[in-house]
Protein backbone atom coordinates (compact mmCIF):
# COMPACT_ATOMS: atom_id res chain seq x y z
CA UNK A 1 0.00 0.00 0.00
CA UNK A 2 1.48 3.05 -1.35
CA UNK A 3 1.81 5.99 1.63
CA UNK A 4 -0.60 8.61 1.51
CA UNK A 5 0.77 11.89 -0.13
CA UNK A 6 2.38 14.61 2.21
CA UNK A 7 -0.09 17.84 1.81
CA UNK A 8 2.89 19.76 3.05
CA UNK A 9 4.64 20.39 -0.82
CA UNK A 10 2.24 22.98 -1.85
CA UNK A 11 2.78 25.28 1.23
CA UNK A 12 6.55 24.78 0.90
CA UNK A 13 5.70 26.05 -2.89
CA UNK A 14 3.40 28.57 -1.81
CA UNK A 15 6.24 30.12 0.54
CA UNK A 16 9.31 29.92 -2.15
CA UNK A 17 6.52 32.05 -4.24
CA UNK A 18 5.92 34.63 -1.79
CA UNK A 19 9.59 35.04 -1.46
CA UNK A 20 10.23 35.24 -5.35
CA UNK A 21 7.54 38.16 -5.92
CA UNK A 22 9.16 39.77 -2.42
CA UNK A 23 12.39 39.55 -4.30
CA UNK A 24 10.77 40.94 -7.30
CA UNK A 25 8.74 43.78 -5.65
CA UNK A 26 12.27 45.06 -3.77
CA UNK A 27 13.48 45.05 -7.30
CA UNK A 28 10.46 46.99 -8.78
CA UNK A 29 10.69 49.37 -5.74
CA UNK A 30 14.59 49.77 -6.17
CA UNK A 31 13.88 51.02 -9.64
CA UNK A 32 10.84 52.72 -9.73
CA UNK A 33 11.49 56.43 -10.31
CA UNK A 34 11.01 59.28 -7.70
CA UNK A 35 8.92 61.38 -9.77
CA UNK A 36 5.82 61.05 -12.18
CA UNK A 37 6.63 61.64 -15.92
CA UNK A 38 5.20 65.04 -17.59
CA UNK A 39 2.74 64.12 -20.60
CA UNK A 40 4.98 63.51 -23.78
CA UNK A 41 3.17 66.57 -25.15
CA UNK A 42 3.51 69.01 -21.94
CA UNK A 43 5.65 71.29 -23.38
CA UNK A 44 4.63 74.78 -23.91
CA UNK A 45 6.55 78.15 -24.90
CA UNK A 46 6.04 81.11 -22.61
CA UNK A 47 7.38 83.58 -24.98
CA UNK A 48 10.35 83.86 -27.87
CA UNK A 49 12.53 86.59 -27.45
CA UNK A 50 14.14 88.41 -30.61
CA UNK A 51 17.85 89.58 -31.21
CA UNK A 52 19.04 88.98 -27.67
CA UNK A 53 20.81 86.21 -25.98
CA UNK A 54 18.51 84.66 -22.82
CA UNK A 55 20.55 82.15 -20.72
CA UNK A 56 19.09 82.63 -16.68
CA UNK A 57 15.46 82.54 -16.09
CA UNK A 58 14.19 82.11 -12.37
CA UNK A 59 10.03 82.48 -10.70
CA UNK A 60 9.81 84.56 -7.49
CA UNK A 61 7.03 83.02 -4.93
CA UNK A 62 4.86 85.22 -6.51
CA UNK A 63 5.08 84.31 -10.39
CA UNK A 64 7.61 86.89 -11.31
CA UNK A 65 9.93 85.49 -14.26
CA UNK A 66 13.10 87.58 -14.53
CA UNK A 67 15.51 86.88 -17.20
CA UNK A 68 19.28 87.32 -17.71
CA UNK A 69 20.86 88.10 -20.71
CA UNK A 70 24.96 87.70 -20.64
CA UNK A 71 26.77 90.85 -22.60
CA UNK A 72 28.90 88.37 -25.05
CA UNK A 73 28.73 90.44 -27.74
CA UNK A 74 28.61 94.55 -28.25
CA UNK A 75 25.12 96.57 -28.04
CA UNK A 76 23.11 93.99 -25.30
CA UNK A 77 20.80 96.73 -24.40
CA UNK A 78 19.61 95.02 -21.25
CA UNK A 79 21.47 92.27 -18.79
CA UNK A 80 18.62 91.72 -16.54
CA UNK A 81 15.29 91.74 -17.06
CA UNK A 82 11.77 90.64 -15.77
CA UNK A 83 8.77 89.27 -18.29
CA UNK A 84 5.66 91.72 -18.79
CA UNK A 85 3.14 90.46 -20.78
CA UNK A 86 5.78 87.97 -22.08
CA UNK A 87 8.37 90.56 -23.18
CA UNK A 88 11.33 91.59 -20.87
CA UNK A 89 11.71 94.77 -19.14
CA UNK A 90 15.02 96.09 -17.80
CA UNK A 91 15.14 95.12 -14.77
CA UNK A 92 15.02 97.13 -11.96
CA UNK A 93 15.28 100.06 -14.51
CA UNK A 94 16.42 100.98 -18.11
CA UNK A 95 19.23 103.17 -16.30
CA UNK A 96 20.87 100.76 -13.83
CA UNK A 97 21.28 98.24 -17.36
CA UNK A 98 22.11 100.88 -19.76
CA UNK A 99 26.42 99.88 -20.31
CA UNK A 100 27.98 98.98 -23.26
CA UNK A 101 31.42 97.04 -23.83
CA UNK A 102 33.97 99.53 -23.34
CA UNK A 103 32.29 102.10 -20.74
CA UNK A 104 33.20 102.55 -17.01
CA UNK A 105 31.79 100.12 -15.17
CA UNK A 106 30.47 102.29 -12.17
CA UNK A 107 27.41 101.35 -10.72
CA UNK A 108 25.94 100.01 -13.67
CA UNK A 109 24.99 96.49 -14.43
CA UNK A 110 28.02 94.71 -16.73
CA UNK A 111 27.38 91.10 -17.54
CA UNK A 112 24.59 89.05 -15.12
CA UNK A 113 24.79 85.94 -16.24
CA UNK A 114 22.75 84.30 -13.38
CA UNK A 115 20.04 85.30 -11.16
CA UNK A 116 17.68 83.62 -8.18
CA UNK A 117 14.96 84.42 -6.60
CA UNK A 118 14.31 83.32 -3.09
CA UNK A 119 11.78 84.29 -0.67
CA UNK A 120 11.42 88.37 -1.17
CA UNK A 121 14.73 88.91 -2.75
CA UNK A 122 16.24 88.47 -6.06
CA UNK A 123 19.98 87.73 -6.07
CA UNK A 124 21.35 88.82 -9.10
CA UNK A 125 25.21 87.72 -9.92
CA UNK A 126 26.88 90.21 -12.18
CA UNK A 127 30.50 88.44 -13.57
CA UNK A 128 31.97 91.63 -14.39
CA UNK A 129 33.16 89.94 -16.98
CA UNK A 130 32.03 90.91 -20.83
CA UNK A 131 32.65 88.77 -23.66
CA UNK A 132 33.99 85.93 -21.63
CA UNK A 133 37.43 88.19 -21.60
CA UNK A 134 38.74 88.55 -18.44
CA UNK A 135 37.39 90.96 -14.86
CA UNK A 136 37.21 94.67 -15.27
CA UNK A 137 36.42 94.87 -12.09
CA UNK A 138 35.85 92.34 -9.03
CA UNK A 139 32.32 90.59 -9.63
CA UNK A 140 29.15 91.61 -7.47
CA UNK A 141 26.40 90.37 -6.09
CA UNK A 142 23.41 92.69 -5.66
CA UNK A 143 20.22 92.05 -3.85
CA UNK A 144 17.05 93.23 -4.68
CA UNK A 145 14.04 93.48 -2.10
CA UNK A 146 11.19 92.09 -4.85
CA UNK A 147 8.32 93.73 -2.37
CA UNK A 148 9.96 97.50 -3.70
CA UNK A 149 12.60 96.56 -6.31
CA UNK A 150 14.78 98.40 -4.28
CA UNK A 151 18.18 97.16 -4.31
CA UNK A 152 19.33 96.01 -0.30
CA UNK A 153 22.74 95.67 -1.16
CA UNK A 154 26.00 94.74 -3.44
CA UNK A 155 28.80 92.63 -2.12
CA UNK A 156 31.85 92.27 -4.15
CA UNK A 157 33.94 89.00 -4.14
CA UNK A 158 37.19 89.54 -2.44
CA UNK A 159 40.27 89.14 -4.83
CA UNK A 160 41.45 86.11 -3.04
CA UNK A 161 38.07 84.02 -3.83
CA UNK A 162 38.52 84.71 -7.99
CA UNK A 163 41.50 84.63 -10.88
CA UNK A 164 41.68 87.03 -13.71
CA UNK A 165 40.03 84.71 -15.84
CA UNK A 166 37.17 84.26 -13.67
CA UNK A 167 33.63 83.99 -14.75
CA UNK A 168 30.64 83.73 -11.87
CA UNK A 169 28.42 81.45 -13.41
CA UNK A 170 25.58 79.45 -11.59
CA UNK A 171 24.58 80.74 -8.03
CA UNK A 172 22.60 78.91 -5.42
CA UNK A 173 21.41 80.76 -1.76
CA UNK A 174 21.83 78.64 1.23
CA UNK A 175 19.09 80.76 3.56
CA UNK A 176 20.17 78.94 6.90
CA UNK A 177 23.69 79.38 6.51
CA UNK A 178 23.33 82.71 4.90
CA UNK A 179 25.33 81.66 2.47
CA UNK A 180 25.65 81.93 -1.49
CA UNK A 181 27.80 79.31 -3.72
CA UNK A 182 29.02 79.90 -7.31
CA UNK A 183 30.52 78.12 -10.08
CA UNK A 184 33.71 79.70 -11.89
CA UNK A 185 32.97 78.84 -15.53
CA UNK A 186 36.31 80.26 -16.05
CA UNK A 187 38.61 78.81 -14.69
CA UNK A 188 37.10 75.95 -13.06
CA UNK A 189 36.04 76.62 -9.08
CA UNK A 190 33.76 77.46 -6.66
CA UNK A 191 33.17 80.11 -4.59
CA UNK A 192 31.62 81.42 -1.18
CA UNK A 193 29.99 84.50 -0.09
CA UNK A 194 29.30 84.99 3.62
CA UNK A 195 25.97 87.26 3.77
CA UNK A 196 26.49 88.03 7.21
CA UNK A 197 30.30 89.23 6.90
CA UNK A 198 30.44 89.80 3.22
CA UNK A 199 33.55 87.75 3.35
CA UNK A 200 33.83 85.41 0.22
CA UNK A 201 36.68 82.45 0.06
CA UNK A 202 37.50 79.90 -2.99
CA UNK A 203 37.27 76.66 -2.67
CA UNK A 204 38.73 73.42 -5.07
CA UNK A 205 41.06 75.62 -7.42
CA UNK A 206 42.51 73.03 -9.72
CA UNK A 207 40.63 69.99 -8.17
CA UNK A 208 39.90 67.39 -11.08
CA UNK A 209 36.17 67.36 -10.13
CA UNK A 210 35.33 70.86 -11.20
CA UNK A 211 37.76 71.07 -14.73
CA UNK A 212 36.15 69.92 -17.76
CA UNK A 213 36.54 67.04 -18.47
CA UNK A 214 36.18 66.39 -22.69
CA UNK A 215 37.47 69.01 -25.62
CA UNK A 216 34.31 68.11 -27.56
CA UNK A 217 30.65 67.67 -26.87
CA UNK A 218 28.37 66.14 -30.10
CA UNK A 219 25.14 68.90 -29.94
CA UNK A 220 23.09 67.54 -32.66
CA UNK A 221 25.88 66.61 -34.62
CA UNK A 222 27.96 69.60 -34.45
CA UNK A 223 30.98 69.58 -32.30
CA UNK A 224 30.97 71.65 -29.97
CA UNK A 225 34.87 72.84 -28.95
CA UNK A 226 34.44 75.32 -25.64
CA UNK A 227 35.83 73.41 -23.20
CA UNK A 228 33.72 74.75 -20.07
CA UNK A 229 34.44 73.57 -16.23
CA UNK A 230 32.08 74.25 -13.54
CA UNK A 231 29.44 75.34 -14.52
CA UNK A 232 25.42 74.02 -13.26
CA UNK A 233 25.03 74.05 -9.04
CA UNK A 234 22.50 72.82 -7.04
CA UNK A 235 21.76 72.68 -3.14
CA UNK A 236 20.58 69.32 -1.68
CA UNK A 237 18.95 70.09 1.75
CA UNK A 238 18.19 66.33 2.68
CA UNK A 239 21.70 65.01 1.59
CA UNK A 240 23.52 68.72 3.02
CA UNK A 241 25.35 68.65 -0.17
CA UNK A 242 26.33 71.42 -2.92
CA UNK A 243 25.89 69.50 -5.82
CA UNK A 244 28.09 70.83 -9.52
CA UNK A 245 28.95 69.75 -12.63
CA UNK A 246 31.28 70.63 -15.90
CA UNK A 247 29.45 71.58 -18.87
CA UNK A 248 32.07 69.72 -20.62
CA UNK A 249 31.90 66.49 -18.81
CA UNK A 250 29.67 63.66 -17.59
CA UNK A 251 29.97 63.22 -13.80
CA UNK A 252 28.04 64.87 -10.76
CA UNK A 253 29.91 65.60 -8.11
CA UNK A 254 28.74 66.74 -4.66
CA UNK A 255 30.90 68.69 -1.76
CA UNK A 256 29.45 68.64 1.98
CA UNK A 257 28.01 72.26 2.67
CA UNK A 258 29.75 72.08 6.29
CA UNK A 259 32.69 71.85 3.93
CA UNK A 260 32.09 75.01 2.31
CA UNK A 261 31.69 76.97 5.13
CA UNK A 262 35.04 76.24 6.63
CA UNK A 263 37.77 78.27 4.77
CA UNK A 264 39.60 75.62 4.74
CA UNK A 265 40.74 74.24 1.24
CA UNK A 266 42.03 71.03 2.49
CA UNK A 267 38.74 70.24 4.40
CA UNK A 268 36.69 71.06 0.76
CA UNK A 269 38.85 68.58 -1.45
CA UNK A 270 38.11 66.05 1.29
CA UNK A 271 34.92 66.37 1.40
CA UNK A 272 33.99 66.00 -2.43
CA UNK A 273 32.14 62.75 -3.83
CA UNK A 274 31.09 61.11 -6.96
CA UNK A 275 27.26 61.12 -7.31
CA UNK A 276 26.07 59.81 -10.63
CA UNK A 277 27.93 59.43 -14.38
CA UNK A 278 25.50 61.75 -16.17
CA UNK A 279 24.52 63.54 -19.67
CA UNK A 280 26.56 66.36 -20.35
CA UNK A 281 24.66 69.23 -18.87
CA UNK A 282 24.38 72.76 -18.03
CA UNK A 283 22.12 74.38 -15.56
CA UNK A 284 20.54 71.94 -12.89
CA UNK A 285 17.42 71.87 -10.58
CA UNK A 286 17.25 69.50 -7.71
CA UNK A 287 14.17 67.16 -6.82
CA UNK A 288 13.99 64.72 -3.96
CA UNK A 289 15.95 61.74 -4.65
CA UNK A 290 17.39 63.18 -7.94
CA UNK A 291 18.31 66.34 -10.52
CA UNK A 292 16.60 67.56 -13.58
CA UNK A 293 19.37 68.53 -15.90
CA UNK A 294 19.79 69.17 -19.59
CA UNK A 295 21.16 66.30 -22.17
CA UNK A 296 22.72 68.95 -24.07
CA UNK A 297 24.09 66.28 -26.41
CA UNK A 298 20.38 64.93 -27.21
CA UNK A 299 19.02 68.04 -26.89
CA UNK A 300 16.40 66.97 -23.84
CA UNK A 301 15.47 67.39 -20.33
CA UNK A 302 16.20 64.60 -18.19
CA UNK A 303 15.99 63.44 -14.64
CA UNK A 304 19.09 61.70 -12.82
CA UNK A 305 18.76 59.80 -9.62
CA UNK A 306 21.59 59.50 -7.53
CA UNK A 307 21.99 55.88 -9.13
CA UNK A 308 22.73 57.38 -12.14
CA UNK A 309 19.38 55.96 -13.64
CA UNK A 310 18.43 58.59 -16.59
CA UNK A 311 14.75 59.42 -17.58
CA UNK A 312 14.14 61.88 -20.49
CA UNK A 313 11.30 64.05 -19.36
CA UNK A 314 10.96 66.32 -23.08
CA UNK A 315 13.30 65.88 -25.71
CA UNK A 316 13.52 67.66 -29.15
CA UNK A 317 14.87 70.44 -31.43
CA UNK A 318 13.11 72.54 -29.77
CA UNK A 319 14.48 72.26 -26.53
CA UNK A 320 17.66 72.91 -28.02
CA UNK A 321 20.12 74.13 -25.71
CA UNK A 322 18.85 73.89 -21.97
CA UNK A 323 20.27 76.32 -20.10
CA UNK A 324 19.10 77.02 -16.91
CA UNK A 325 15.65 75.67 -14.98
CA UNK A 326 13.14 77.31 -12.34
CA UNK A 327 10.31 76.17 -10.79
CA UNK A 328 7.53 78.01 -10.49
CA UNK A 329 3.32 78.01 -10.08
CA UNK A 330 3.64 74.37 -10.90
CA UNK A 331 5.90 73.56 -13.17
CA UNK A 332 9.63 73.77 -14.46
CA UNK A 333 10.98 76.62 -16.86
CA UNK A 334 13.64 76.54 -18.65
CA UNK A 335 15.67 78.53 -21.45
CA UNK A 336 16.99 77.60 -24.53
CA UNK A 337 20.71 79.74 -25.17
CA UNK A 338 21.19 78.46 -28.61
CA UNK A 339 24.92 78.51 -26.98
CA UNK A 340 25.76 75.91 -29.80
CA UNK A 341 24.14 78.86 -32.36
CA UNK A 342 25.04 81.65 -31.28
CA UNK A 343 28.27 81.08 -29.03
CA UNK A 344 29.85 84.32 -28.12
CA UNK A 345 30.56 87.18 -29.77
CA UNK A 346 28.61 85.83 -33.24
CA UNK A 347 25.33 88.51 -34.57
CA UNK A 348 22.56 86.55 -32.80
CA UNK A 349 20.17 89.68 -34.14
CA UNK A 350 18.32 87.28 -36.94
CA UNK A 351 17.30 84.78 -34.08
CA UNK A 352 15.30 84.08 -31.61
CA UNK A 353 15.53 82.45 -27.97
CA UNK A 354 12.33 81.05 -26.42
CA UNK A 355 11.18 79.87 -23.03
CA UNK A 356 9.17 76.65 -22.08
CA UNK A 357 7.76 75.44 -19.08
CA UNK A 358 6.44 71.38 -18.53
CA UNK A 359 4.85 70.21 -15.49
CA UNK A 360 7.01 70.71 -12.68
CA UNK A 361 7.66 66.52 -11.95
CA UNK A 362 6.33 65.23 -8.48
Amino acid sequence: MKPYPSRKWPLVVYLLLCSLLAISSCADDDDALPITIPPADSLERVTEISGIQVTGITVSDAGRIFTTFPRWREGVPYTLAELVDGQPRPYPSTELNAWDVGQAPGDKLVNVQSAIAVGDTLYVGDTRNPLMEGLITQPRIHLFDLRTDELLRTYELAPSATVQATYVNDLRVDRGRQLVYFTDSGEGALMVLDLQSGESWRHLDGHPSVQAEVDTLNIAGTPFTQKIPSDGIAIDTVGGRLLYHALSGYTLHAIALDALAQRDTATAAAAVTTVATTPAPDGMWRLTGGTIMADLEAQAVVFVTDGGQVTTLVEGPEVGWADTFSAGDGFLYFTNSKLQEAGVGKDVSGMTFPIYRIPLPE
